[in-house]
């Protein structure tokens, strides 16, 4: 019997943090997708369905982090989604994000062994 890897989604527009993030969770045996754009993103998550998905609030173009949630979360209920914030603002109090559901919160500029610990802890592996 094959194992099939974990497949974690990232969407960053900050070229160097996908390519970090990938990287390391390729060693650690994880399949990672990636997308610097909520546009280009969705497709992704609807066709890969990424059992976790590290997302960024402030992505560039036309597509939020917020909007690509709210887009997700009318067809998959039940991916793990960490939002990553460059922000000071504290997003566990907001009521929309409780309401869709995001298990976790990272502020950049994040710490390889946060976020190890916060994805770990979001898999429950």
């Amino acid at each position: 019997m094959v194992e099939q890897k974990l497949k974690i989604m990232l969407v960053d527009d900050e070229s160097s943090v996908r390519e970090t993030i990938e990287y390391y969770f390729k060693t650690k045996g994880y399949e990672v997708l990636s997308a610097e754009s909520g546009e280009k993103a969705l497709p992704i998550i609807i066709e890969r369905k990424p059992e976790m998905i590290l997302l960024d609030l402030n992505l560039g173009g036309g597509m939020n982090g917020l909007d690509l949630l709210k887009l997700v979360r009318e067809f998959n209920k039940i991916v793990k989604v960490i939002v990553v914030t460059g922000s000071n603002e504290d997003l566990k109090a907001n009521a929309e994000f409780q309401k869709l559901g995001v298990s976790d919160f990272l502020q950049k500029p994040i710490t390889v062994s946060k976020l190890k610990e916060v994805v770990v802890k979001g898999l429950g592996k």
